[in-house]
């Protein structure tokens, strides 16, 4: 029997049996396979050794309800032994089952193979189990031409990543992946170089794609062909919008006050922009960059602000001239998050800039700590947004919050409350420190995810 022929329950019926734990967790288990969110099971190998059973081998299966009765066919593909300590998050995420970390999947694991005494610890708190202990993995995918139970649409979302994370971690994806898998939504990375653009995602979420600034035509191409094959949050339009720095002169235009910024397309415009502030310290940055690249702390009237300038000149971008704000160089800048327009938490980064030039510390290493914002603050961002929401909106389309966003800014005894940046297509969003932000930001998706289900244009919360 192959997949592509159509089974009689009969001939399902004579299929070896998938039967995933039992009662309400396999009703659940069951659910996320029918849905392509669980792809993935793993069993002790020393459970087959006692019971002299063999292993599963690649091949057709019939999995089992609560009851023991047929629910379909599932098509294993792949059957490896794999030690304990070897497991990876690919492993975990394939579980379906939420599971946000390798550790949190074997914790699960554990306690589980404990109850039901095959890991061999005699029901003690330890369950006994080293990191050469072999586990056997099974993957597979649901067949639903063989469904014998309705089946729901799946739903698939892709989570846009880059392979390479040399600035900092990608702390967001697995949490907000297992967040997804919760509500029944099956999600995965995608790593946005290495996957020509297609139509098998219901929505493609823009997270991490850290690597843009050095290849950002490579980006935008890549963006403007994923835009033809499927919806893309937060839209390209603010995307490319958000890309360049410049958007901030639009943003203070629509009444946003931003720290004094003294913009550099030449030579001549880069040491006008250097002398206006004589000996003073000020920040200079190019309008394309990410984790602080090119960005530096130095005396205007130094050769190193010359070459820094000349250096961002070289590669085709605009030059940001901003005098020292000591607020920021105290470490006192906010970063608000917010999900479908609701704010959900603030991190305090903490300083990164060295004066003199580079890094404090050497590398660019945030210290995220939670803190409190003040409803000014919280006003303050959501209006950016709003801008934000206004600047990029279509004569076609309505007005539409993003998915997600940052709002970064400081309270500046000489500016008053200023805008530092509008981080709305690939910000950290510091998930490890706020775990709820995580559920909002999959509740989020899956109400878009409806929305789009229920009209053309699938749009958001919108603002008038």
């Amino acid at each position: 029997m192959t997949p592509q022929q159509t089974l009689t329950p009969q001939q399902i019926n004579s299929l070896p049996a998938m039967d995933l734990a039992s009662g309400e967790l396999r009703a659940r288990l069951t659910g996320a396979v029918i849905t392509g969110v669980k792809t993935m099971t793993t069993s002790l190998h020393r459970s087959y050794v006692a019971d002299a059973d063999p292993l599963p081998t690649p091949g057709l299966q019939r999995l089992l309800g609560v009851e023991d009765e047929n629910l379909g066919v599932v098509e294993v593909v792949q059957v490896s032994l794999v030690p304990l300590g070897e497991i990876t998050q690919v492993v975990a995420r394939g579980e379906g089952e939420g599971y946000a970390s390798v550790a949190a999947w074997r914790e699960a694991h554990e306690d589980f193979w404990r109850s039901t005494g095959e890991s061999g610890d005699g029901g003690s708190q330890k369950p006994g189990l080293g990191e050469d202990e072999l586990i056997v993995v099974e993957r597979f995918r649901w067949l639903p031409e063989h469904s014998l139970v309705p089946t729901p649409r799946p739903r698939r979302v892709g989570i846009v990543v880059t392979d390479d994370y040399p600035l900092a971690p990608d702390r967001d994806t697995d949490p907000l992946i297992a967040a997804l898998q919760r509500l029944g939504i099956f999600a995965e990375p995608v790593i946005w170089h290495r996957w020509e653009p297609a139509p098998e995602y219901d929505l493609l979420v823009i997270r991490t794609p850290w690597d843009y600034p050095a290849r950002a035509q490579a980006f935008l191409g890549w963006l403007e062909r994923a835009q033809a094959q499927v919806r893309v949050l937060n839209s390209p339009e603010l995307i490319r919008w958000n890309l360049d720095k410049v958007y901030l002169r639009e943003l203070e235009a629509q009444g946003l006050a931003s720290v004094p910024t003294s913009w550099a397309d030449d030579d001549d415009a880069l040491r006008r922009g250097l002398a206006e502030h004589g000996d003073g310290w000020v920040v200079i940055k190019p309008t394309i960059s990410a984790g602080s690249f090119d960005t530096e702390l130095l005396r205007a009237d130094s050769a190193g602000a010359v070459t820094l300038g000349e250096r961002i000149l070289a590669r085709g971008l605009t030059v940001m001239i901003q005098p020292e704000v000591p607020e920021l160089s105290e470490g006192r800048e906010k970063a608000l998050y917010f999900i479908d327009g609701h704010h959900t938490h603030t991190i305090s980064k903490g300083a990164l800039l060295a004066r003199g030039g580079g890094l404090r510390g050497g590398t660019y290493l945030e210290d995220p700590q939670l803190v409190q914002a003040s409803a000014d603050e919280v006003s303050f961002g959501e209006r950016a947004l709003a801008a934000a929401a206004r600047a990029t909106a279509t004569k076609t389309t309505e007005t539409e919050l993003p998915l997600y966003g940052r709002i970064d800014l400081v309270r500046s005894a000489e500016h008053g409350t200023v805008l530092l940046e509008a981080e709305l297509f690939e910000p950290a969003l510091n998930l490890h420190r706020a775990p709820w932000a995580a559920d909002e930001l999959a509740r989020a998706i899956d109400h878009r995810l409806a929305v789009g289900a229920e009209s053309p244009s699938g749009r958001g919360r919108s603002i008038s």
